[in-house]
């Protein structure tokens, strides 16, 4: 029966941003992905509304972390209908004081490295596939990068869900443990490595001339040396375009 209830919390929790709001933000979505617990621990509609009514307050964090929010609150709930607790006000901090934080993992990790990560590994594939006869590998990217990025967050969705609903506030530390700033760092680098091939690869697979292939590696060098300077990714996207155009124009001159 709990198996059945944590996978229709997990699916439900896809859909936790379906009802946003300027007010309150995730609270209706937060409350939906519950809802299955909500009708286990609370057999009558008038206790249920009750419960449910607790949970509408202002809540919002990454949407790929909120499953251990969900495991906690769903666990201590059935606290409350066992009388083992009626603290609601240690609840509601409890989301609260973690919202903010594993909201700043999910961005930094899942969207922020992660995902730029398989993206650019999907878009390797083609580098690699594009003199084949027989295959090009245009399906081959896109396919790479949904299962690539999707497997990893879907299994730490849902382990995190079950792994949170029997340790409670030990999850906070299990989360602290995996050192997801260390795991970034290593997709970083990583993405750097992979990078580099690619480069190697362009300039030295491709019949270019001279002249591109010193333009390419300028390019790469003087991204890497802003990266390294920090200049922001948007700043660093527009003065490539711009010098891209410039140096088009100038050829054309030519």
């Amino acid at each position: 029966m709990k198996r059945i209830l944590f996978q229709s919390t997990f699916w439900r929790s896809f859909f936790i941003q379906s009802t946003w709001n300027f007010e309150r933000m995730q609270n209706v979505g937060f409350v939906f992905s519950l809802l299955p617990f909500f009708r286990k621990l609370y057999p009558y509609k008038n206790e249920r509304r009750h419960a449910l009514l607790r949970h509408m307050g202002f809540f919002n964090t990454h949407p790929y972390m909120v499953s251990i929010i969900l495991g906690i609150v769903a666990s201590m709930e059935n606290d409350i209908v066992e009388k083992k607790s009626s603290d609601y006000t240690e609840m509601d901090t409890l989301k609260t004081n973690m919202a903010g934080p594993l909201a700043a993992i999910g961005d930094t990790f899942f969207w922020a490295t992660w995902r730029p990560f398989t993206a650019l590994l999907a878009a390797s594939l083609i580098f690699f596939f594009y003199h084949s006869e027989t295959f090009r590998g245009t399906w081959l990217a896109p396919l790479f990068f949904l299962v690539s990025f999707n497997l990893v967050h879907l299994s730490f969705r849902y382990w995190s869900l079950r792994l949170s609903y029997h340790l409670r506030a030990r999850m906070i530390r299990i989360i602290a443990g995996l050192e997801f700033q260390k795991a970034i760092d290593i997709v970083q680098f990583a993405g750097l490595i992979v990078l580099a091939v690619i480069v190697l690869f362009y300039t030295l697979g491709f019949g270019h001339s001279l002249y591109e292939r010193a333009l390419f590696v300028v390019f790469f060098l003087a991204t890497v040396l802003l990266g390294c300077l920090r200049i922001p990714a948007s700043v660093m996207f527009y003065i490539i375009i711009l010098s891209g155009m410039a140096i088009t124009w100038l050829h054309g001159k030519i």
